[in-house]
């Protein structure tokens, strides 16, 4: 009989093997990152038409808000006042600048004259408030009593008094209502503005505030009272005392001996 070569059976790599068992392929785990999270207006873009739009509006709301800035400006608000000097030459064109009168303009129909006086009394002492009994719009005539709170009283303007923004203009004393002088006090305003929008690189004028003057305030003592502030009696020493004493037992001695007629 012939023998048969038996094949050599084919080696099976057994279950659960590490990866050093010799293996023809090996696993790579890949941990994968986490997606970024989407905003809504990055999940769902406004259409081209509409970015335009807000776009134009943003800048417009821009160019508003510096229009407001300057239409403050120009209404007084956030301007420094006068200098002393300007002031003098300004009322060295009113023919009675005794009287140093302003008109307050956009004031409420139900404000009143204690009202306005204690608003103005910022600036400084006022002299009198009229408020004319026929008017078409709501205004005031303020007098202040000296040059300082007149000067003071034009940083009251673009301020708000009773709800309403006002403004503080030069005004003249009289009854007469011409149209020359209506249109000089108009020119005088429009100059006045001119140089409050110039003073604000002025030293001088900005330095004037609304705010008084701590240093130039003097804190007076008050006057001493006549039971809580009077003085203590010093308190003698036993030395002291013995000292006394001989001297008015010694006078009393001498008293004595002159009654009796005496000499010493």
């Amino acid at each position: 009989m012939v023998k048969q070569k038996r094949k050599p059976q084919p080696t099976v790599a057994p279950v659960g093997g590490n990866d050093s068992d010799g293996s023809d392929y090996e696993v790579e785990w890949q941990i994968k990152p986490t997606p970024a999270k989407l905003t809504k207006a990055e999940r769902f873009p406004l259409p081209a038409e509409v970015q335009k739009n807000l776009k134009k509006s943003a800048r417009g709301a821009r160019a508003e808000s510096s229009s407001e800035s300057e239409s403050d400006a120009e209404n007084g608000e956030n301007l420094p006042t006068l200098t002393t000097t300007q002031i003098g030459a300004i009322l060295d064109t009113i023919k009675n600048n005794k009287r140093l009168v302003l008109i307050v303009k956009n004031v409420n129909f139900s404000t009143a004259k204690e009202e306005i006086q204690e608003h103005f009394d910022q600036a400084g002492r006022v002299k009198g408030v009229r408020i004319p009994k026929h008017r078409s719009s709501g205004f005031a005539f303020v007098e202040m009593l000296d040059a300082a709170g007149f000067q003071k009283a034009f940083l009251l303007d673009g301020s708000y008094l009773d709800g309403r923004k006002i403004s503080v203009h030069l005004s003249e004393s009289g009854s007469k209502k011409s149209v020359s002088r209506i249109q000089l006090l108009e020119k005088k305003n429009a100059e006045i503005r001119k140089m409050r929008k110039r003073n604000k690189n002025d030293e001088q004028a900005t330095a004037i505030t609304l705010l008084p003057d701590m240093s130039a305030i003097e804190k007076k003592a008050p006057p001493p009272d006549k039971f809580l502030d009077k003085p203590k009696p010093k308190m003698l020493t036993k030395k002291e005392v013995k000292e006394l004493k001989k001297k008015t037992s010694l006078r009393a001695k001498f008293k004595h001996m002159e009654k009796k007629g005496l000499k010493a």
